[in-house]
């Protein structure tokens, strides 16, 4: 009995520890970026947007680095103890879920059950979400002087989580509707008419939560990343400015945010700015500036976090090597992204045909849209949450950390260039090839932060033992 009861107490010491609840989700992502290129059909380069086996496989990643993300915050800003329990529990029955999920996806016999797994995850999700933030809002008053020093952070780390939890749950109606039609919900039926029709409303719905969800988890990212680095120990005047880069980032994300609100929910449609050429086909469009603010705000930061870089050489090149991934998607979808869009008279918005229908260019736009769905929306913001946790959960192993920050670094610059040389000229090896390094990374900061859980039991045991 005594030994049972010890055992129990080792297992729930075990699922009731961030780090190796943390570990479980990253062996769980490793493998499947392994894997991923032979399930079927999934094919990570293939021209235009993602296919629906494609976002099955993106979203058996992306959920899990959704939670991931929830845990490291609820840790790191230490929320309240229920919070954390509730977190860390849920860490495997989300893996499980997700597993079943995507295992039930591809059998038509078993495509309810599907639905049903993946439904039954997704509100969990939601459930945690909302735990997270309303922990995240007892914060202020429960250590004042913590928000004192971090409230830019703050700011954006809560508005990013209500513009990431708004995207889920347009996702989460988007599925809904796709399934079942609205015909059973009589209000949202009548107002689905009113705004275009049932296709119309869907169309709006799937492009408002893909294009507001990665903006606003980067935006997270972000937040995180200033506390990870401890920017409150800096001089007030620096850490003003990343505060003030901070600020930036959270109106881009209300404004963001708003506009993909009201473009879903009713019949506003979003415009381009600074039109011009055959139809004005050539602009930015106004929701792209918008999550751009997004990304300015992450570049005005960088100003202030480089003072606060460390002095050790191993740490301060895995430092650099997470600002380098918002430097990286930054150049991708402002460098590439906004030059396409002021000259779609000859890119087409991915259509054939003569403006103001398409553009003899069409297949390099769908290059563009490909390669940067896996480049700025899949494993940089991935790479940039698995940098923070590997920051602040190995703090040994130089060595290590710089072969890692060379693959990061290698890969980041290799598949930045991939995206343009893939548009240019269709060839997309290039970008598979940083692709590839930057997977390899990931791996290597899975295995060294296993390595360095397994060493810290090693020392317990021998202390226990003495």
């Amino acid at each position: 009995m005594v030994l049972e009861k010890i055992s129990n107490s080792k297992w729930m010491g075990i699922l009731l520890t961030p780090k190796y609840n943390i570990i479980a989700v990253l062996v769980f992502i490793s493998i499947f970026l392994v894997i991923g290129p032979i399930l079927p059909g999934v094919s990570w380069f293939s021209l235009g947007d993602f296919s629906l086996d494609m976002v099955n496989f993106y979203h058996t990643i992306m959920i899990p680095f959704a939670f991931l993300l929830i845990l490291y915050a609820s840790e790191l800003l230490g929320l309240g103890a229920l919070e954390r329990k509730a977190v860390n529990l849920t860490t495997y029955p989300i893996l499980l879920l997700t597993v079943l999920g995507t295992v039930f996806f591809y059998p038509a016999s078993t495509q309810t059950a599907d639905y049903v797994l993946q439904a039954l995850r997704d509100v969990w999700m939601l459930i945690i979400a909302l735990m997270f933030f309303v922990y995240l809002l007892i914060l202020p008053f429960k250590d004042r002087l913590k928000f004192k020093n971090i409230w830019g952070a703050y700011s954006l780390i809560v508005i990013t989580t209500v513009s990431a939890g708004i995207a889920a749950v347009m996702g989460m109606i988007y599925e809904y509707g796709n399934l079942f039609g609205y015909a059973s919900l009589p209000a949202l039926s009548n107002d689905v008419n009113a705004w275009g029709g049932l296709q119309t409303f869907l169309g709006n719905l799937i492009t408002s939560h893909s294009h507001q969800m990665l903006p606003a988890v980067m935006g997270g990212i972000v937040g995180l990343a200033a506390v990870s680095f401890g920017y409150e120990r800096l001089s007030p005047v620096k850490r003003n400015i990343v505060n003030a880069g901070l600020v930036v980032a959270v109106l881009g994300t209300i404004s963001m945010s708003y506009l993909y609100f009201i473009s879903s929910f009713g019949t506003y449609v979003i415009p381009a700015i600074f039109t011009s050429g055959t139809g004005g086909m050539n602009g930015l469009a106004l929701d792209d500036s918008q999550t751009g603010i997004v990304g300015i705000g992450a570049l005005v930061s960088i100003i202030g976090l480089y003072y606060i870089l460390s002095k050790n050489p191993a740490d301060r090149m895995v430092q650099i090597s997470e600002l380098l991934t918002w430097v990286a998607t930054m150049a991708v979808m402002v460098g590439i992204g906004y030059a396409m869009e002021f000259n779609e008279t000859y890119y087409g918005f991915g259509a054939p045909g003569v403006p103001p229908s398409g553009g003899a260019g069409y297949q390099y736009d769908m290059a563009f849209t490909d390669g940067h769905l896996l480049f700025a929306f899949f494993l940089m913001p991935l790479l940039a949450g698995i940098i923070l946790l590997f920051m602040h959960y190995v703090r040994e192993y130089n060595t290590e950390k710089k072969v890692i920050t060379y693959f990061i670094i290698a890969g980041t610059i290799i598949a930045a260039f991939g995206v343009m040389e893939y548009v240019i000229t269709l060839f997309w090896l290039v970008e598979a090839i940083g692709l590839a390094l930057l997977i390899i990374a990931i791996i290597l900061i899975t295995y060294t932060l296993g390595k360095s859980a397994k060493e810290k039991i090693k020392i317990k045991g021998t202390k226990a033992t003495n």
